[in-house]
């Protein structure tokens, strides 16, 4: 396992990369929207089978936690990006073809969100039950508690530190690490090593993009979800150009 090289990059780089990824999605925009509905529809079916087993309360919790693994599903993404790069014609069967020995890279990092994601889930429920004096199934009755009783604004600034804290430790193992994967001849632990390195030395300009990506998650989210169809497929391009800033010396290209 060898290391790899790291640019330092300047405090403005992260609105380059959303205008660079505008421009990529503009490129390929039935194909990356496509991708980006997928998601949506997954979210929608995620809540509403919570709402119709009466656990609406749930639904802000399920959402987050799906926010946790996103930079996994956007590894389609990341493959339109690269398709453009290489000058290729981009359809809806090339973000699905990744080859044999990158998949289980990809899977091992995978795995590591979904454990974050699973300790997300088990520490919600504990805050649940350590700070609710009763089950609110909807979702108007648990917003009501929270906001307007001091056990549950207690449990939503605590849960919001801890949840903040899980996901800046997915945003820095994840932040170039898939697509470096997608990119290069590399392994999982060379990768996450170089993601983690990327944010540690780069702190400032790396903090911004991750507030940016959580800015602009939660206004498409706002927006009953269907505003994700734009901006997940945007921060994923954007993602492969930050991705590309951070990496000019990373090993030998894949073949695609």
């Amino acid at each position: 396992m060898a290391a790899v090289q790291i640019n330092d990059i300047r405090p403005g780089a992260p609105m380059r990369w959303l205008k660079a990824g505008a421009g990529d999605m503009a490129r390929a925009p039935m194909v990356s929207i496509g991708y980006g509905l997928i998601f949506v529809a997954i979210g929608a079916a995620l809540s509403l089978g919570l709402w119709f087993v009466g656990a609406a309360a749930w639904i802000p919790v399920a959402l987050s936690s799906f926010a946790l693994i996103a930079p996994l599903f956007a590894v389609g993404i990341y493959q339109i990006s690269k398709h453009i790069d290489e000058g290729k014609a981009v359809t809806f069967s090339d973000v699905w073809l990744v080859s044999g020995e990158k998949i289980s890279q990809v899977a091992f990092l995978g795995l590591l969100l979904i454990i974050l994601l699973l300790g997300w889930a088990r520490i919600a429920q504990f805050l649940y039950a350590y700070f609710a004096s009763q089950d609110y199934t909807t979702l108007s009755e648990f917003t009501s508690w929270l906001l307007g009783n001091p056990a549950g604004l207690a449990m939503a600034v605590i849960g919001t530190v801890i949840g903040g804290m899980l996901a800046l430790a997915a945003f820095a193992i994840s932040a170039i690490s898939f697509p470096m994967l997608i990119d290069k001849q590399i392994d999982a632990a060379t990768a996450l090593i170089a993601s983690v390195t990327a944010v540690r030395r780069n702190l400032f300009p790396m903090l911004t993009w991750a507030w940016l990506i959580a800015f602009w998650t939660v206004i498409g989210t706002a927006f009953f979800g269907v505003g994700l169809a734009i901006v997940f497929p945007w921060l994923g391009h954007a993602s492969w150009r930050a991705y590309q800033d951070f990496c000019t010396d990373c090993g030998p290209s894949s073949a695609g």
